[in-house]
């Protein structure tokens, strides 16, 4: 068995093929080969109804043909020349065949071997390539049954018997293989579709490591239609911690890396559980946003209570003694960013920019001149239901790069 195997898988075999050449070329081999069996049994059936003429020799001058073509593609390497001998060889054989009958009754409708042809471009070719065999096909069995032309001279007549054993060979194996075609057809779709899922989910999963699952998807999206950048009214929030540098100056790499899984992974869960996502994390801090790739009406409140949860999370962990001491510098800004992949086919980054990230910065920047730890603007105030926090109102600060004066709340 393995033999035959081995054989048929290095037919027109190239260094150079892909798993797809290869199975291509073994699929064609193994349907040309399997007409070619049929052509022999056609021609002997033929034989015995019509003794020795052109209907006899015409299935046999098929498997020559197209047998030579097999030869032929091996030595030159290249499956096409059997592709397009098979299909023109099945389309228009079976057709003179049709024709040197002359009848669509007494021929058991052998014009149904000829839509192999186009059955075979849409599987091997193209859906365009495809088509124009398909025309081909219709001119055929129109003109079949419109003028049954007798290449001999006169219709062909056999049997009853006969005539049916016909329609049983023709109409029943030819569908059978139109059947087994569309059967591995679908299948090989289900498979590629179920594996292009599978890819997908494995990339969105390793590419989820380093970004937000909503980021993910947004920058593995194929979708052309989309623009890759749009305005979002969003919450943006920085987060820092307060004398990073000289901290890790002070520690072993280890320490400073435990202690930064340990205090990241703290923020990245508080923001996930109030559904932002964390788009940077630099070695003292990180930047997240609310509303943003997925829209939501909520995202004031769910970054102020994100901001009073990781407060609350570094005082913990401090008190059982996990962290040592830090302090946080939070800042909160609402208002339109532009959000949206950049970069090029090599590598992609989902960014957020515009006057109003900026802004977010600086106000978290501004808690070490005001000796704060969650400071928010007044833009974020406005889209928080009345009595929501408790604040302190720290007035209208120049911010560096701001033209305008932001009004500032310090929450407590």
């Amino acid at each position: 068995m393995k033999f035959p195997i081995a054989t048929l898988s290095s037919f027109a075999a190239h260094p150079a093929d892909s798993k797809e050449i290869t199975f291509n070329k073994v699929l064609i081999l193994l349907i040309s080969l399997s007409c070619c069996l049929c052509g022999m049994v056609w021609s002997t059936m033929y034989y015995f109804v019509y003794g020795i003429g052109l209907t006899m020799v015409l299935p046999l001058l098929f498997v020559v043909i197209v047998g030579a073509a097999a030869i032929v593609s091996h030595y030159i390497r290249n499956h096409k020349v059997l592709i397009f001998t098979q299909l023109a060889c099945i389309t228009w054989i079976s057709a003179l065949i049709q024709w040197s009958i002359g009848s669509m009754e007494y021929s058991g409708l052998v014009i149904c071997w000829s839509f192999l042809g186009p059955l075979g471009a849409l599987i091997f070719l193209s859906l365009k390539e495809a088509i124009g065999w398909m025309i081909m096909f219709v001119i055929i069995v129109f003109i079949s049954a419109w003028f049954e032309p007798a290449l001999l001279g006169q219709i062909l007549t056999v049997s009853d018997p006969v005539k049916i054993m016909f329609y049983i060979m023709n109409i029943g194996v030819s569908l059978t293989v139109v059947f087994f075609a569309a059967t591995w057809f679908v299948q090989t779709i289900k498979k590629e579709k179920l594996r292009s899922d599978m890819l997908a989910n494995r990339i969105q999963a390793l590419l989820g490591q380093h970004v937000s699952k909503e980021v993910a998807v947004e920058l593995i999206d194929d979708n052309k239609d989309k623009a890759n950048s749009r305005f979002y009214l969003s919450t943006v929030m920085f987060v820092d911690i307060r004398d990073f540098t000289s901290f890790a100056d002070s520690r072993a790499p280890r320490e400073v890396g435990n202690f930064q899984n340990a205090v990241f992974c703290e923020f990245i869960d508080i923001i996930k559980d109030n559904n932002g996502i964390v788009l940077q994390a630099l070695g003292d801090g990180i930047m997240a946003v609310f509303g943003a790739p997925n829209e939501n009406k909520t995202h004031p409140k769910n970054a102020v209570k994100a901001g009073f949860q990781i407060l609350d999370r570094i005082k913990k962990l401090h008190d059982s003694g996990e962290i040592p001491f830090i302090k946080l510098g939070i800042g909160l800004h609402t208002g339109k960013v532009i959000a949206g992949e950049v970069g090029n086919e090599l590598r992609k980054f989902y960014l957020l920019s515009g006057s109003n990230v900026i802004i977010a910065s600086r106000i978290e920047q501004l808690n070490k001149k005001l000796e704060s730890e969650f400071l928010v603007s007044q833009e974020l105030i406005n889209h928080l239901p009345d009595n929501y926090i408790t604040s302190i109102n720290r007035g209208e600060q120049k911010l560096k790069g701001i033209s305008r004066l932001i009004e500032i709340h310090q929450l407590v």
